[in-house]
């Protein structure tokens, strides 16, 4: 099974890497000011992390950039970079068709270009989870609302954390709810062995790790 596990992992690192060939200098990236917004009447923050994260970015024709101190905003779908002259805040100029952020250790691909689907369209970022035959993707978004407490006077703003998940089979985005009849829907034509390496690895359909594992798996059958 160390084996197995040893080679699931190889085939999903290559599979999700992306894919650019050549990689630019950073002074050549091609930003411009960003006019935004101001959320400081807003609690909670519209981005995936407040902080700069290091990444890498991909553009159209084949273009990359790494070592990238990178933004990407939940509530606009927009990725931006430090400006590394004034560290000051710019958006690209190119559009951006994929980005990779390394977190603790561990980096995490996201991409668009895929179908539309409920209030997403091709230009919507996933982060990819699984990219073989069938996909799994995962969506996080943030929506701004207004509530008003109990006996307040006045309203309060607040971003708030959203998430989905979806399975690209044949061109099609298709809902997924991470559960164990799920995925035996998915993965009909191996049910009982999906069901037996459920069972067996005791999978928690509530971590990524292991929901990604089980479509590693299938993809070896």
């Amino acid at each position: 099974m160390k084996k197995l596990n040893t080679t699931l992992l190889l085939l999903c690192l290559s599979a999700i890497s992306i894919k650019a060939q050549f990689i630019q200098n950073l002074p050549d990236l091609q930003g411009k000011p960003l006019i935004e917004k101001s959320y400081s009447d807003v609690s909670g923050t519209a981005f995936l992390f407040d902080d700069w994260v290091k990444g890498t970015v991909e553009q159209g024709n084949k273009i990359s950039y790494k070592d990238v101190d990178l933004k990407y905003s939940l509530y606009k779908d927009e990725l931006f970079f430090k400006n590394p002259k004034d560290g000051s805040m710019l958006s690209f100029v190119l559009p951006v068709k994929a980005f990779s952020l390394a977190i603790k250790g561990k980096t995490e691909i996201y991409r668009n270009g895929f179908p539309a689907v409920d209030n997403f369209n091709t230009n919507s970022f996933y982060q990819v989870l699984f990219d073989g035959g069938i996909k799994l993707l995962f969506k996080s978004y943030k929506t701004l609302i207004e509530v008003k407490p109990y006996n307040a006077t006045i309203t309060e703003k607040k971003f708030v954390d959203n998430s989905v998940y979806y399975i690209l089979k044949d061109n099609v985005m298709t809902k997924f709810k991470p559960s164990k009849k799920d995925f035996l829907e998915i993965f009909n034509s191996k049910a009982n062995e999906i069901d037996a390496f459920i069972k067996k690895e005791k999978i928690d359909f509530k971590q990524q790790q292991d929901l990604t594992k089980v479509f590693q798996y299938y993809s070896t059958l």
